[in-house]
């Protein structure tokens, strides 16, 4: 397998920092001449006396004179150079030939017969080779770069590594799984340790959901009181005149390097909120981020209504208002508050899975339908099983001394009795059988592998979770590995426990058949 990485050099990025396309042109160029500057003479013992040479697809030296000339005289705003870095998992004995099919073959998907030129960097510990393409093909066609293309080049590199390193790729690839499977088993091990130290110190009860301590610590009628208090409050403000005592430009919220206000466009406000998401680290407090919010709420309705008056009188709109606020439709199905929690749930699902979105407003109104709910479902939980436990002790109780369940005792037995001693030894055995009956063992329906399997799909949750916050591919496809060992090994347990199974049905079968042969 190998690491493909791509970027590009354009006057447009420049902008902000030159002030002018001229010279923001001029700084792009001089940002690409450096850049095979460094490719050719970055420091190292592969280093030679004028510098790496270049390699193309057709020559083993480039002119690197022509290249930087090119580079020199472009023209227009679009891309002066990209960047591509190759970083086989194997070291190939011939760099320039593995380079060479790798693009050979990317240029004949796309359709272009590209120009480029690249050199090899073995100074680290990773070798990789650098690519420099050139804005345009050959027969002067435009070049871009999409994450498709990112995917066939590791294809293609590593038919190219399967071909002529088969044994060091098997062995890379062996040696990366064990890397994998060691950092999740000392993962998993510091997540126990924490765990148990977390209930020795009485932070958190094995046995008790989360979502049944979440209700107990809030319930859930105190919990839905405290939300209508908030949207009566909600609807009372936006009736004020509070929100008027700024102008619109001076209520600002700072996001993404720069002050936004209620003023700005819609496209750029959401921009913006699309921008937070995809960068968690840059989010804003959270009172600024409900009035960036809200701004967009206020647009997008605005947006809505001047649609609406120009194809229907504005009294037939003002009855769908309040049914918008209650339902939404999505992929031509309708989801309302009243809609079951599975129904609810099973369209979060599909959005992660789908990568899709909804509009802010929605998104937050399925979020709140959805708490609700749980909430609901976890309400008084455990009143409910304290009630079925004592239910189920009392007619446990009730079944143990009905006369059907009494025993019968044979004369034998009844002239035993009548001895004191042995009446007195028999009494202190019901007293004690009695007591060990009490005696309410609460790991005895406890499935241990099952909390070990949930734990693991929690923890794949959060994996997929944060992945979808990475920035770069090598992160997101380094979470992949990790979420696939632990399906791997939540497949085994659920193996391992079938294999249990058919075990002891087995030997119930044989101690049926031997009861069987001797009776």
């Amino acid at each position: 397998m190998i690491v493909v990485k791509h970027s590009y050099i354009s006057p447009r990025g420049k902008m902000r920092q030159a002030g002018t396309m001229k010279a923001a042109r001029a700084l792009a160029i001089g940002t690409a001449l450096g850049h095979i500057k460094y490719i050719q003479h970055r420091p190292g013992e592969d280093r030679e006396k004028g510098g790496r040479d270049l390699f193309s697809d057709d020559q083993d030296q480039a002119d690197g004179k022509a290249l930087r000339k090119e580079i020199r005289e472009h023209e227009g705003n679009g891309v002066v150079v990209h960047k591509l870095l190759l970083s086989p998992e194997v070291n190939p004995a011939d760099k320039k030939a593995f380079t060479r099919e790798v693009l050979k073959n990317l240029g004949d998907e796309k359709g272009l017969d590209l120009r480029w030129y690249a050199t090899a960097h073995t100074n680290t510990d990773h070798h990789h080779i650098h690519v420099v393409v050139l804005p345009k093909d050959k027969n002067g066609r435009e070049v871009r770069f999409s994450k498709r293309d990112y995917e066939l080049m590791k294809e293609y590199g590593d038919r190219y590594l399967e071909r002529h390193h088969p044994f060091e790729l098997k062995e890379a690839q062996r040696e990366r799984e064990d890397k994998e499977r060691q950092r999740l088993e000392e993962r998993q091990k510091k997540f126990e340790l924490e765990r148990q130290e977390r209930i020795k110190e009485g932070l958190e009860l094995p046995w008790l959901h989360r979502k049944i301590v979440r209700e107990q610590l809030e319930p859930y009628q105190q919990w839905n009181k405290k939300q209508l208090e908030n949207e009566l409050s909600e609807n009372i403000g936006k009736g004020s005149d509070a929100a008027l005592d700024k102008p619109l430009h001076q209520d600002t919220v700072t996001a993404a390097g720069r002050e936004w206000s209620q003023a700005d466009k819609l496209p750029d406000l959401q921009r913006v909120n699309q921008y937070l998401w995809d960068h968690p680290p840059e989010r804003i407090p959270v009172e600024d981020y409900k009035k960036l919010v809200s701004w967009i709420k206020e647009k997008e309705a605005a947006q809505r209504q001047a649609g609406k008056s120009k194809d229907a009188p504005e009294a037939e709109d003002k009855p769908n208002e309040k049914k918008d606020k209650d339902r939404f439709e999505h992929n031509g199905k309708e989801y309302k508050k009243d809609d079951s929690y599975e129904k609810l749930t099973g369209l979060s699902k599909q959005l992660r899975e789908n990568r899709e979105k909804l509009p802010i407003e929605q998104y937050q109104m399925l979020r709140k339908w959805t708490d609700a709910q749980d909430r609901a479902r976890y309400s008084g939980i455990l009143e409910k099983q304290l009630t079925q436990a004592k239910t189920q002790a009392a007619a446990d109780e009730k079944a143990r001394n009905s006369p059907a369940a009494l025993r019968y005792v044979d004369p034998l037995q009844a002239e035993m009795m009548k001895n004191p001693v042995m009446g007195l030894f028999m009494t202190q055995a019901s007293i004690a059988n009695e007591l060990v009956r009490s005696i309410v063992l609460d790991d005895r329906n406890r499935d241990y592998d099952k909390e070990a399997r949930d734990e693991l799909e929690d923890g794949k949750k959060d994996i997929e979770l944060k992945r979808r916050g990475r920035k770069t591919e090598d992160e997101k496809r380094q979470d992949d590995y990790v979420i696939e060992d632990i399906e791997k090994t939540i497949e085994e347990q659920k193996e391992e426990k079938r294999k249990q199974r058919k075990e002891r049905e087995k030997n119930k079968d044989n101690r049926d058949r031997d009861r069987d042969f001797l009776g």
